[in-house]
């Protein structure tokens, strides 16, 4: 596939000249990282090339991050230490297996802990501190940046408006926040920025290959975070739309082109959303474990009451205007060049990333999520990706022949025309994106925009504590804590059950000397427990306040336990609430519950 002069595209002449388009091994990586396999010190100057260089420095910053955040501050997010457990669990729990991992969340991110879970024994901060978690947001936001990075090469954005959209996107407050934190977003940026840089190469190219990554990053995606499955709606609506336009013959012919690309690019996809919910399914008895069970957002949201329509809408203005205070305006832009360029390149990011975005804007408005800032962070690479589109289109507006005779002959200085132009597009990325750094940052330590990270972060900044920085402040030693009174009273394994969905639970089991200790409801028998505790010799419940945590499996069998024993445990012990840990009790089992009357 080629491009004339003005960004016009022309058919290619066949399906064959389609897949060969990347014959060129230069095509896979750009001109810039481009060197011979074979020549003396390759891979040493492949190293040095511009996306290892951005790769490894922006890893070095992420870790950097994420070692203050583990160490230094003791500051986790309770859903990364969730993620993390429940790979700790298929390795390490009483009842160790591989679906012992959940079906709550998509796998991907708890897998990819799991990896470095398997050291465990050799650096236990892995799973004490979380390190596990963060490592995999630390590559995975890594990748992303150096993606940002290739699709702005091979948008032929020059050498300086993409270093500083990539550098911009990779410094962005939030970015920089869960690139170390080990929340999910570094993965789930990496798939998507992947699935649009690949997306929007076949757009231009028109190979094949390009599409079938595209495809598998979006399944990567989808197996992440569910606000995928919007993104591959409207990816295969651009694939059969482009495919069919270009295609040449009949109808018939045209729509089995586009077809066929469809299967390319949706192959994947389907195949991550029908083998999970099938997998589910046949563990679980339900295809989709987060709209059903009593874990998931659903049930969840039930508790944590409505708010009104007219809240959720001004929440999504607010967050979206915080991650890009000009998305409005580059979005029109980008739109209006594509139009002019008559370039559809632009519907590579807006169906990927921008179906991901609508995914939660609609969830909110559907009152099935809460108003979280990061549901919100796909903006973004959006606006960075949009922007890139604008800044390739004025580079390459109305060049004079005096232009493309002096690039074409290699010329050491650059005209006074593409001068202009290029001063022109930093200034433009310079105008656009330090803004968005700055009103994100604002946000974040806004309680009505970033409610998660004020918290998270506001006794690291704060010059005077307020009490919920002093709440949070201490929830990672009470979490010690619980575990140190368990450890300490030397019990077998399996001897007391708990529902690790409760606050600071999953913090205690993977921070304990002995987390077999604790029946789980990942563990296959653990229904069967709860149903009837001393027949399968365990001797203790340990559940939370439910007027702090109303859904757990043992309030729902047992409603007057807290309140009572239930009549078949005796109360044994308490712990205060203390940090942003609920209070706890310890109840001793003393007879069967199907003897009480």
């Amino acid at each position: 596939m080629e491009h004339s002069g003005t960004g016009t595209l022309v058919h290619a002449p066949d399906v064959e000249s389609r897949v060969m388009v990347l014959a060129d091994p230069r095509d896979e990586f750009g001109p810039d990282d481009h060197v011979a396999d074979s020549a003396p010190g390759s891979v040493a100057r492949r190293l040095a090339g511009e996306g290892s260089v951005v790769f490894l420095l922006t890893l070095a910053a992420y870790l950097v991050v994420a070692w203050l955040l583990d160490f230094k501050y003791t500051t986790f997010s309770g859903d990364a230490f969730s993620r993390m457990a429940n790979g700790f669990y298929v390795l390490y729990s009483r009842d160790p297996h591989l679906a012992a991992i959940g079906f709550v969340w998509e796998p991907l991110q708890s897998v990819a802990d799991t990896v470095f879970l398997l050291g465990n024994h050799l650096w236990p901060a892995l799973s004490h501190n979380d390190m596990a978690g963060s490592l995999t947001s630390s590559i995975a936001m890594a990748g992303a940046a150096y993606q940002i990075l290739a699709a702005l090469r091979e948008e032929n954005v020059s050498r300086a408006p993409r270093l500083l959209l990539t550098a911009l996107f990779a410094v962005n407050p939030m970015i920089l926040f869960y690139a170390g934190n080990g929340m999910s977003e570094g993965l789930y940026l990496f798939t998507l920025t992947a699935s649009t840089r690949y997306l929007l190469r076949w757009i231009h190219r028109g190979d094949l290959r390009s599409l079938a990554y595209a495809g598998v990053a979006l399944a990567l995606a989808y197996l992440t975070r569910n606000e995928a499955a919007a993104a591959v709606l409207l990816g295969v609506v651009v694939v059969a739309a482009v495919s069919y336009a270009r295609a040449r013959g009949a109808l018939k012919a045209r729509a089995s082109t586009a077809m066929s690309d469809v299967v390319v690019f949706g192959s994947p996809p389907f195949i991550a959303v029908a083998g999970w919910a099938i997998t589910s399914y046949v563990i679980t008895g339900y295809p989709f474990e987060q709209l059903s069970s009593i874990y998931g957002n659903s049930m969840q949201e039930l508790h944590l009451g409505h708010k009104s329509f007219h809240g959720r809408v001004l929440y999504e203005v607010h967050a979206i205007s915080a991650f890009a205070p000009l998305m409005v305006v580059v979005l029109i832009a980008a739109v209006a060049f594509a139009f002019w360029r008559r370039d559809p390149g632009v519907m590579a990011p807006l169906a990927v990333l921008g179906g991901a975005l609508g995914f939660d804007m609609l969830a909110l408005l559907h009152n099935s999520i809460e108003n979280y800032f990061r549901y919100f962070i796909v903006a973004v690479p959006l606006e960075v990706l949009l922007l890139g589109s604008i800044v390739a289109a004025i580079q390459t507006a109305r060049l004079t022949p005096d232009d493309v005779a002096a690039s074409g002959a290699g010329a050491t200085a650059s005209s006074p025309r593409r001068t202009v132009l290029a001063l022109a597009s930093v200034a433009l990325v310079v105008a656009v994106m330090v803004p968005a750094t700055f009103t994100t940052g604002s946000a974040m330590f806004n309680t009505s925009v970033g409610a998660e990270e004020t918290t998270q972060l506001g006794f690291i900044f704060h010059e005077h504590l307020n009490q919920t920085d002093l709440h949070w402040r201490n929830r990672y030693p009470q979490e010690l804590a619980l575990g140190r009174y368990f450890d300490a009273l030397n019990l077998p394994d399996g001897d007391v059950v708990t529902d690790n969905s409760a606050g600071c639970v999953p913090e205690m089991i993977t921070t304990m000397d002995h987390p077999k200790l604790f029946v789980i409801p990942n563990d296959r028998d653990f229904q069967r427990i709860v149903a009837d505790p001393i027949t399968f010799h365990v001797r203790y419940i340990f559940e939370p306040d439910p007027a702090v945590i109303p859904v757990t499996a043992m309030n729902i069998q047992y409603p007057r336990l807290w309140a009572s024993g239930a009549g078949f445990t005796k109360r044994v012990h308490q712990f205060p609430a203390r940090g942003t840990c609920p209070s706890f009790r310890v109840f001793h089992v003393i007879r069967h519950s199907n003897e009480v009357g």
